[in-house]
């Protein structure tokens, strides 16, 4: 499968199953994520095994070409999967555990065709729905979440993985938006209905007719720089989040606000009653 991305020639997106290219696969992901060499979240036996039992283990190749089960063109993205089921409705679905674009490769689509390619290789073993998580402060990955690929996010959950004590984040909790992706329904409407009358300093929610908006950072790095303030604005984000999920509400799209408002450089979700 190929997909036209921004750049120097296409992007092929394939399933990997040469040795070499799983392990480019696990160095591509811990140099994106901050990880160490040795770093145990991602290992080649993972993902064979992944890619042997109903897994998806793709890769986006620029300029790939194959021969003789040999890659050419240089490993820009990785995404890989498994299948999951709904403890609560037994619902089976294929769960995204991760999906990294190489630094200079990001925002040239390269994320966009890494979805599609994995959405292709979930829909080849019968299964119609994915769900992965994401960091709710992180409004370019939400943004891309929700608006870009028409997924919704229906779950928040605190501290998902603990503290975090490997990656780009140390000392932080991980609190994470789980969404879910229709991959053989209709569009979703567009969610965004101009612009609103006052946008939501971050960790505040306020009013947009039937639907709330919910304030984040625009940058996370900026945050970040200061942990003190990173802890206490990812503190402020998850006491906004929580009620409204429990009551409800999807989070439907993650926008940049104009000038003005309440905090510099915000962006605000847009949630609506499920």
């Amino acid at each position: 499968m190929t997909n036209p991305a921004p750049g120097p020639g296409p992007v092929t997106v394939r399933p990997l199953d040469h040795p070499a290219e799983i392990r480019a696969a696990v160095d591509l992901y811990r140099d994106v994520l901050g990880l160490s060499p040795t770093d145990p979240a991602v290992s080649p036996r993972l993902l064979v095994g992944l890619r042997r039992n109903g897994g998806s283990v793709i890769g986006a190749f620029a300029g790939a070409a194959r021969d003789s089960g040999a890659s050419h063109g240089v490993l820009v993205g990785f995404a890989y999967g498994f299948v999951g089921r709904d403890a609560g409705t037994g619902e089976v679905y294929h769960y995204s555990q991760s999906a990294v674009v190489a630094h200079d490769w990001q925002g040239r689509g390269v994320g966009r065709a890494l979805k599609y390619g994995q959405r292709d290789v979930v829909l080849g073993t019968g299964l119609t729905r994915m769900r992965w998580s994401y960091d709710p402060v992180r409004a370019g990955n939400a943004h891309f979440n929700l608006d870009v690929l028409g997924a919704r996010a229906r779950w928040f959950v605190p501290n998902l993985y603990g503290v975090d004590d490997m990656g780009r984040d140390r000392g932080q909790p991980t609190d994470r938006l789980v969404v879910e992706w229709d991959l053989v329904g209709p569009p979703y409407p567009a969610a965004v209905e101009g612009v609103p009358a006052r946008v939501p300093g971050w960790g505040e929610t306020v009013p947009a007719g039937a639907d709330l908006l919910l304030g984040i950072p625009r940058t996370w790095q900026v945050v970040a720089a200061d942990p003190e303030r990173a802890i206490a604005v990812r503190a402020s984000v998850r006491e906004a989040f929580e009620p409204v999920m429990a009551a409800g509400y999807v989070a439907v799209s993650c926008r940049v606000a104009e000038p003005g408002g309440d905090e510099p450089g915000s962006a605000y979700y847009r949630l609506r009653p499920g």
